[in-house]
């Protein structure tokens, strides 16, 4: 059920048409970026793959979902086209949505989530990397429940372990990455019950914790030149880690989890 006013800009429902691009929570500049790599980087080819891999052993493909902080809405575009139709896109920023209607996303919705215009909605809300932007993530997840019908189901992935943060957490706008213990404990806190929790990328840690140590976050002013510096990656480098990425996933479930370079959940609301 929609519970606020909104109005259709561009095919779009809007609620929130107040939001600037550049908003505290989350800065824009960065979509366009996204935008030019995503089909093509390991990391975001592993991540949307692992991600359709847990929810197809869980989620039947005829529910009702939103993704909420898309992006540009490559992640529901991978899993539209492997069978889950029934897919809308929940963006803060415009310039998000426009990408997503690109990719032929028709049912797209701009709102802030901690001031959800949704109410008993969605069988399932995807937040793929959200909540690490959003310095109250408790009312996220409080917001994300309200929006959820009986039973409904919260599926996430979050940056993890704080020993892996570096400079370009601080660039992408993130407050925190987490622990599947500390995600657990605020998802359980919030009236979820956990279904699936799995890090993922572990194989990559050694790489990401080289990357902490040389990159450190030296905790100045985030410069626009740093957000608008293109992402990119050499094409050999590129490959190898996409293989083992890939490899990885396929063995996910045989592996000792103990940490990894992102966490992934599927929790469902129980009360």
């Amino acid at each position: 059920m929609i519970i606020r006013e909104f109005k259709v800009m561009d095919g779009v429902k809007v609620f929130d048409s107040h939001i600037t691009e550049d908003h505290d929570d989350y800065n824009s500049q960065g979509l366009d970026s996204l935008y030019k790599v995503e089909e093509k980087h390991f990391w975001f080819i592993a991540r949307k793959e692992f991600i359709y891999q847990q929810m197809n052993k869980v989620l039947p493909k005829a529910i009702n979902i939103i993704e909420v902080g898309a992006g540009t809405g490559n992640v529901s575009r991978y899993l539209k086209k492997n069978g889950y139709q029934n897919i809308s896109i929940g963006e803060m920023h415009m310039s998000g949505l426009k990408y997503a209607k690109s990719y032929g996303m028709q049912s797209c919705y701009q709102f802030n989530l901690l001031q959800t215009p949704f109410e008993n909605e969605f069988d399932t809300i995807c937040m793929f990397d959200v909540i690490e932007h959003i310095k109250d993530d408790d009312l996220a997840l409080q917001n994300a429940s309200k929006s959820l019908t009986k039973n409904g189901y919260l599926v996430l992935t979050v940056p993890a372990h704080m020993w892996l943060w570096n400079r370009d957490d601080a660039i992408a706008g993130h407050k925190r990455r987490y622990t599947k213990k500390e995600l657990i404990n605020k998802l359980t806190s919030n009236g979820f019950e956990i279904t699936n929790a799995s890090y993922f990328f572990m194989s990559i840690v050694p790489l990401l914790y080289l990357r902490a140590i040389l990159n450190r976050d030296d905790n100045s002013i985030v410069t626009n030149k740093e957000v608008n510096v293109n992402i990119t990656i050499n094409p050999i480098i590129n490959s190898v880690l996409l293989f083992i990425s890939r490899v990885e996933n396929k063995l996910n479930s045989l592996l000792v989890n103990l940490f990894g370079g992102s966490l992934f959940i599927i929790a469902r609301k129980v009360r």
